[in-house]
């Protein structure tokens, strides 16, 4: 196992411990194309997740794209297809629509990714 490798498995643990479990949820288009509905059909996707949910950086604000009263979420990257924009992150109960995702991944291996997320 590789240095960051086990970096994602502490990160993953830290989560487990102090974090909770939640679901990423998406639509994506698959199958073949239907010509009564004149696009492919659309299926959600959900996959599991380890988050921790915390105000947002204010230093991260800047009044567009990123609100005073977004949080900031950290996932657990092991297992984890890394969410985009749009997507839903699911975490208590509390449903957040994902602004901004960033994959931190030294070397090309996953360890965490940290998102902006929208009540």
């Amino acid at each position: 196992m590789t240095f960051y490798a086990e970096m994602a498995q502490v990160a993953d643990e830290i989560l487990r411990e102090f974090g909770a479990a939640g679901t990423v949820t998406y639509k994506t288009r698959s199958g073949e194309y239907d010509p009564d509905l004149g696009d492919y059909p659309e299926v959600e996707v959900t996959q599991a997740c380890t988050a921790a949910v915390f105000p947002v950086d204010q230093k991260l604000v800047d009044g567009t794209t990123v609100l005073a009263t977004d949080e900031q979420a950290y996932l657990s990257a092991v297992g984890l297809s890394i969410p985009e924009p749009t997507h839903i992150l699911t975490l208590g109960g509390v449903a957040f629509t994902v602004i901004r995702a960033k994959n931190l991944a030294p070397a090309g291996t996953s360890v965490l990714v940290e998102l902006i997320v929208r009540r």
